[in-house]
């Protein structure tokens, strides 16, 4: 059984309803989830990534010793994913990622996230990804990440619109969410569009099936690509000297 550790990248415990999760998941695959302890109580911005990423490699540092598998950040913009692959020796999943591959898979996409102001942030992922010229969109439905679960209906029905607008005016073939506090609104994008479900990917499930798969993989982390940083003393984060001692140790 893989045992994989979901790493919500917020305090905000509780803020959406991961019921959807139940059964997205493999039946031999056993999956925990921590959130940060400081840190901003979303992401939707550079500065909420920052303020994010050093608690991003507490969490994947914890995973790794606790005999984690694999580990899936919980946010499309991916925040501190190249250095939590640098600080541990398991496969570490981005959303952003796995959800942009999936979506482009299917030819031009677009991303019907939370905020406009994101667009420039989404743009920059699909570049580093090698898949900026099929994101012919980005689409924001106007309704803030810590909002999304207090009016589900609300929430679909705007992203419905996002996506209408994405397939018809932008050419978009398939549709990645922006945003994993979207989680479970596949189906009623879907419906409400009229296209296969195939078509509108939800970033966490799929991001979990990713990390299963990775776990499998013999020689599934390639530390030549994502190397151990240099030992070296560093202040003011708590959980920081386990890091500091496994560069030391040489483990």
């Amino acid at each position: 059984m893989s045992k994989i550790r979901i790493v919500t990248p917020i305090v905000s415990d509780g803020f959406r309803d991961d019921a959807p999760l139940r059964g997205a998941l493999p039946a031999d695959c056993d999956v925990s989830q921590t959130f940060l302890c400081r840190g901003p109580e979303s992401v939707e911005s550079a500065v909420d990534e920052v303020l994010a990423g050093p608690g991003v490699i507490d969490a994947a540092l914890t995973a790794e010793s606790e005999g984690v598998d694999a580990i899936v950040i919980d946010c499309m913009l991916d925040p501190a994913l190249d250095a939590a692959r640098e600080a541990v020796s398991i496969p570490v999943i981005g959303c952003g990622e796995a959800g942009m591959k999936a979506a482009a898979s299917q030819g031009p996409f677009s991303v019907v996230t939370v905020l406009q102001r994101q667009e420039r942030d989404f743009r920059s992922l699909a570049s580093r990804y090698g898949f900026a010229e099929l994101l012919v969109s980005v689409r924001g439905i106007g309704i803030p990440v810590l909002e999304l679960g207090k009016n589900r209906e609300a929430s679909a029905a705007a992203a419905v619109a996002g996506g209408r607008a994405a397939c018809i005016e932008d050419g978009a073939q398939a549709i990645v969410f922006g945003c994993t506090g979207m989680l479970g609104l596949a189906l009623d994008v879907a419906e409400g569009l009229g296209i296969n479900p195939a078509r509108v990917v939800d970033p966490l499930p799929l991001a979990l099936r990713v990390a299963h798969e990775e776990t499998a993989r013999v020689g599934a982390v390639d530390k030549s690509l994502y190397p151990e940083p240099k030992s070296k003393r560093v202040k003011g984060f708590a959980g920081w000297p386990a890091l500091h001692e496994k560069m030391a140790s040489g483990s």
